[in-house]
Order: structure tokens, then C-alpha cells, then sequence
């Protein structure tokens, strides 16, 4: 065999041999130790943008717990604030589902989170890719990124590869004048057999946002408030649901065209309420922080607002044939099942599940592993769960008895009670 034919056997066979660990190392930041520090003061200067990757990072067993969704391939950075204001970190702009935490401490198994929860996601996206806090000028953040490994039906989802971490000021909301209120879009829906269903949503936040001089002074005027238009299509019951979970916010509904013109309609109405709307009435809807007993500062926060009802359905037509009513239709189409977002408190052992049916006026039946299904409403919560891995499932009924023949499927693992704890 000739010295070159030798030579390239060699590269073949060392090809074969070699592992696969030699062909892809970690990142080098993969341990929380290694963590890249990030430099920049958002606040007064550019956003701080790095593209980096986490394929072949590794999770480290010893105290490690970013949420029970990710994926075991974490990669760790470290930004100090040289100002004190609101900022968003975030990973959102990416081919992959990823997560995102945002700590304080030295420690891996003694990190003190600055973010969690509903009220802290946004303003870009949600889903644990991002949050919003009030960083303080001298403190050092640790931020980690990792791969979202929910699912809910297989194929369970790809977990690494390359993202882009960012940490920028988080911008006002544009809806932070009575000016410049945000309207609702609603849609009316037709089910077969003629029920009729409307729904109208708005994601929005406060953070940042002010006082005007004439808002009302029964709320409103406590701090932070954005404002938002809708107009009921028909004149009907309507179900208005608004921020929620531990926020800290409140809303109001007026009517009228100024600031100085309005006429309350509710007050401090909390999460829900069901109100008579007119159709063609411009409603206003406020949404505002209350207070903090010690600081006196307003609440700020993320949230969502839906508004909903169940509309008659509409007067029968002539027949083709002409004359007459139409021969009312049977419902035989299944409803469709979503899952909307879901919440671990790994702390706790506890789940919470948020869903929602393709048709209005339906039930719902839930099941947890191997339990039989039984009657639900949304949002379902579990508490005191064991440690490890547990499946959720549900299925909507719609009012003419169809069931969703393919129940939504959430698979979730919880941790031991010493990986929740950090030991």
C-alpha cells in the first residue's frame, strides 16, 4: 500500500474511532462559574446584543434548577447594572424554544430570583423567553439560558442551538396617554346550529408608564396607568377579565370621549366581571398599579385582558326552496381542545393549567396520569405533586355533547424536594 493510500486509511479509521465528545465541546460558559460577563449600561447607552449557542452545554446537577421545562443545556452570563431603571433580558428571537432566568447571588444552589411569573414576562414575548424587572445601579445579574423542553404532543421539541440574549431598556407602553389608548379587536364566531361566540384580547404592561393630570382620582390617579378603547359589536352580557394572579393592578371602565369627561361605569373590579354592554358605545378601560403600603410606588407588571360573551343566535333565513324557516342544522363537529399556558411552582409541588375550547358554552374534563377523567374548569390547578415526571391531559365537550376526541397532552417533571430547595 502506497504512503498515501496508508495515510488516508489512518484519517478514516481514527475517523471511525474517534469519540463523539471529542468532535463538539461544551461552551465555554456552560458552567455557572465560567459565566460570560456582559458589559453595558442599557439605560443611557445601546441594548447589549450577543449571539452565542448552547449545543453540548450540560446542566450541573448540583443545585442547578432554572424550571421544570429545561432541557439540561444551560449557559451562563453575568451583567452588572450601572444604572437603576426598568430593563427586559430576554432570548425571543430564536429558531428554538428557549428559557430564560435572571438571579442574584455567587452561588449556583443559593441564586435568589429577580423575575418569575406571569407579571414579569414581556414586553417582547412570554412563555419564560423573557422578563422585566427594575434593575438597581451596582447590582450584578446572573442570567441563564437554556432550551425549552415542554411539549405537548411528540415530537418533543429541538432544545439547542444558537440564540441571541439581549438586555435592553424596557420601552414605555405605547398606550400611556388617554391619547393614544389601545382599541380592542374583537371577532364574532358562528358555531353550527347557530350559537354565537365573541371574543376580544389585548396583552399589554405598565411598566414605566405615568399619571396624567386629569385622570380620575379613584384609581387611575394612583400611578402607572395605560389605556384601552373597545366597542361592543351588539348589546349583550359581556364577560370583561383583566389582569390577574398577584399583579398588583386593578381596572375601571368609563364612558366618555376625555379625560375630563368621563363617567365611571365599574370600579376596582379586579380580575372579572360580567357587564350589560350597548352596542356602539366607545367604552374606556383603564388599567393601573395600586399602591405599595411601604414604598407608595404603584404596581407594574405584565397581564392580559379578555373580554367574551355568548351572542344569539342570529334570526333563521328563508329556505332555498323560498318561504319558510331553515331546518336547524345538527351540531356534529367536536370541538377543539388548547392548551393556553401553564404554570409549575416547583417549590411547591403544585401545577396550574390555562385552556380554552373552540366552542363557547361547552365543558371541560381533565385527568392527571393515570386518574379517570373527570369534570374541570379553566384555569385547573394540582397541589402537593410528587417528585418526578406526571402528565396532564384534557378534553372540551361542546353543549350538543361532542368531545374532543383528542384530548390535549401536557407532560411536566417536578424535582425532588432537595433539588427544589437547591441542596
Amino acid at each position: 500500500m502506497s504512503s498515501h493510500w496508508a495515510a488516508l486509511a489512518m484519517v478514516v479509521m481514527c475517523g471511525l474511532v474517534m469519540p463523539a465528545s471529542a468532535l463538539a465541546e461544551p461552551p465555554a460558559n456552560d458552567k455557572f462559574a465560567n459565566r460570560e460577563v456582559l458589559v453595558g449600561d442599557v439605560l443611557t447607552e445601546a441594548p447589549i446584543a450577543v449571539t452565542r449557542t448552547n449545543d453540548e452545554a450540560t446542566k450541573e446537577e448540583e443545585g442547578e434548577f432554572i424550571s421544570p421545562f429545561a432541557a439540561g443545556h444551560s449557559v451562563w452570563f453575568e451583567w452588572e447594572a450601572k444604572s437603576t431603571g426598568w430593563v427586559s433580558i430576554g432570548a425571543c428571537e430564536d429558531d428554538f424554544p428557549t428559557i430564560v432566568g435572571v438571579y442574584t447571588g455567587t452561588e449556583i444552589d443559593k441564586l435568589t430570583p429577580v423575575a418569575s411569573g406571569n407579571g414579569d414576562e414581556g414586553p417582547g414575548c412570554f412563555s419564560q423567553r423573557q422578563y422585566t424587572f427594575k434593575a438597581k445601579a451596582g447590582t450584578k445579574y446572573e442570567i441563564a439560558v437554556d432550551g425549552n423542553g415542554f411539549f405537548v404532543e411528540p415530537p418533543p421539541p429541538v432544545t439547542e442551538g444558537e440564540f441571541t440574549l439581549r438586555i435592553e431598556a424596557t420601552p414605555p407602553p405605547p398606550n400611556d396617554d388617554f391619547a393614544n389608548a389601545t382599541p380592542f379587536e374583537g371577532k364574532v364566531t358562528e358555531e353550527p346550529g347557530g350559537a354565537r361566540f365573541y371574543f376580544a384580547h389585548a396583552q399589554g404592561y405598565n411598566w414605566g408608564a405615568t399619571t396624567e393630570p386629569d385622570e380620575p382620582s379613584d384609581g387611575p390617579s394612583d400611578g402607572a396607568t395605560v389605556w384601552y378603547t373597545w366597542t361592543p359589536p351588539e348589546t349583550a352580557k359581556y364577560l370583561l377579565g383583566g389582569p390577574c394572579c398577584g399583579t398588583g393592578l386593578n381596572w375601571d371602565l368609563y364612558t366618555g370621549s376625555s379625560l375630563e369627561g368621563l363617567s365611571e361605569v365599574l370600579a376596582g373590579t379586579g380580575s372579572s366581571t360580567e357587564y350589560m354592554a350597548t352596542a356602539g358605545t366607545t367604552y374606556r378601560i383603564a388599567v393601573y398599579g395600586t399602591p405599595d403600603a411601604e414604598t407608595e410606588e404603584p404596581a407594574m407588571a405584565s397581564f392580559g385582558f379578555n373580554i367574551s360573551a355568548n351572542l344569539p343566535p342570529l334570526p333563521p333565513g328563508p329556505s332555498p326552496g323560498g318561504g319558510g324557516e331553515q331546518t336547524p342544522q345538527l351540531d356534529l363537529v367536536a370541538p377543539q381542545t388548547t392548551l393556553v399556558k401553564s404554570k409549575l411552582l416547583a417549590a411547591s409541588g403544585s401545577a396550574k393549567f390555562w385552556f380554552s375550547s373552540s366552542e363557547a358554552g361547552g365543558s371541560f374534563f381533565c385527568r392527571l396520569d393515570g386518574k379517570p377523567f373527570k369534570p374541570c374548569a379553566s384555569p385547573k390547578g394540582y397541589r402537593h405533586l410528587k417528585p418526578g415526571r406526571h402528565t396532564f391531559r384534557v378534553k372540551a365537550l361542546d353543549a350538543a355533547g361532542n368531545a374532543d376526541a383528542s384530548p390535549v397532552v401536557a407532560r411536566f417533571r417536578l424535582p425532588s424536594q432537595s433539588r427544589r430547595h437547591g441542596r
